[in-house]
Parts: structure tokens; C-alpha cells; sequence
């Protein structure tokens, strides 16, 4: 029997725990390997896994014939971020570790504290919510800690500006599939009491571009202040 979910519920804090704790223990065993063998023998396997899991949930869904085009295709921020990883750990890019690092922490992290989730545990659809994002996480904290990739200069407007073409895609499917991909059509149906500030429809979209703007902004300072003391400190070397 499907039970429903509700918002930071026992079985909500229990997921969002496993999942740190999953990422943290990872990424603690991965600290003693040595970066560049890892990079030989761990990056394909680890885009292989994050493209196969991201089509494997889409075939049970099928297969339990839960698969709706209106929801399941992966065109969410959270399912092109994945390919984008893939694609980032076979032929590092700088620009799109740029756009999947914003993506990652202002969107996989928000969806595991306020996930658009109605099936509670232990439901497929719960697994998938926190599986799927969760190794996005990892992924991004992957490439962070051990890699050592990290954001570049200004680097939040690049992510900002492939959120809006991402949008420009998702807009015309969301009118032939009548879904909403990217929350373009209404806002999330959780239950959080803040979403019910939000302006009618289309003014919320203009108010969260705003939102995820000051938010890129925000997670992009730390590395600003961290480049900023670079330049102080190569400056005082020179002097």
C-alpha cells in the first residue's frame, strides 16, 4: 500500500540522513585513492552509472505503467544536470562543471529539503527522489574535493543563463505534453508556506529567476573571496 508523503516527516529526515551520511562516507573512502587514478578508473564507471540509473528509473516507471510524459521525461533541471555530469567526468569541461556546480546546489540540494514528492516510503518514487539527486550530489562534491574543480569568475551568470535556455526548451513541451517541466506552468505542490507567497502565474517565474540568481550569487562568494586573496596574496609577492 502507497503511504503519502509529508514534509520533514520521520521517514523524510530519516532519507535526507541516509543520504548525507552515504555521500560523506563515499567521499571519505575516495579521499585516500589517488586523484589521478581515480580519474583513470572511477570517472566512467561513475557517468555510466549516473546515465544508466537516470533511464533505469524511466523503464520501471514503465513497466509499472506509472510513466507519465506530462512528469517522467528527463528534461527536469535534475535529469540534464546528470547527462551534463556524464558528459563533464569523459571530457572535462570548465563551462559545464560551471553550470552543473550552481544546478547541483541550489537544485538537487532544495529537492532533497523540500522535495515535490507525494509517495512516501516505500514507494519507487521515493527511492528514485533521494537515489537520484543524492548522486548528484556526490558526483558535484566529487569533482570538488578530490578533483579539485571549482568554480571560475563570475561563473554564476553562465549557470543562470543555461537555466533560461533550458526553460526555452522545456516551454514548448510543456504545451504539447500539457506537463510542467521546470515549474513553468504552476509552482511545486509541496507543502511549504513559503511556495504560498509566491505571485499567480507568470509573476512567480520572474520571482524565482530572482531567487536563483541571488542564490547562484550567494554559493559562487565563498570562491570569490578565496580568488580575492589569491590576487592579494600574488600581489604581495611581487612587491
Amino acid at each position: 500500500m502507497k503511504r503519502g508523503f509529508s514534509l520533514f516527516s520521520f521517514q523524510h529526515l530519516v532519507a535526507v540522513f541516509i543520504t548525507v551520511l552515504s555521500i560523506y562516507i563515499f567521499l571519505h573512502i575516495l579521499e585516500r585513492c589517488d586523484p589521478e587514478k581515480l580519474k583513470r578508473r572511477f570517472n566512467v564507471p561513475l557517468a555510466i552509472l549516473l546515465v544508466f540509473q537516470n533511464i533505469l528509473w524511466r523503464i520501471i516507471f514503465f513497466a509499472r505503467g506509472d510513466f507519465d510524459v506530462k512528469w517522467d521525461l528527463p528534461l527536469h533541471v535534475c535529469s540534464v544536470t546528470q547527462f551534463l555530469l556524464a558528459y563533464h567526468l569523459v571530457r572535462p569541461s570548465k563551462t559545464v562543471f560551471n553550470v552543473t556546480y550552481y544546478w547541483v546546489i541550489a537544485g538537487s540540494t532544495f529537492a532533497l529539503v523540500i522535495p515535490d514528492l507525494q509517495e512516501g516510503f516505500p514507494s519507487v518514487r521515493f527511492f528514485e527522489m533521494f537515489a537520484s539527486h543524492g548522486l548528484s550530489i556526490f558526483t558535484v562534491l566529487y569533482l570538488m574535493i578530490i578533483q579539485k574543480n571549482f568554480p571560475t569568475n563570475n561563473s554564476y551568470w553562465t549557470a543562470f543563463a543555461a537555466l533560461n535556455i533550458l526553460a526555452l526548451i522545456d516551454a514548448p513541451v510543456n504545451i504539447i505534453t500539457k506537463g510542467n517541466y521546470l515549474y513553468l506552468r504552476s509552482v511545486p505542490e509541496v507543502d511549504f508556506e513559503p511556495i504560498n507567497w509566491l505571485p499567480p502565474w507568470p509573476w512567480y517565474i520572474l520571482v524565482l529567476e530572482i531567487f536563483f540568481l541571488i542564490i547562484y550569487w550567494l554559493i559562487y562568494q565563498p570562491y570569490a573571496l578565496y580568488e580575492k586573496h589569491l590576487e592579494v596574496k600574488s600581489a604581495g609577492n611581487h612587491s
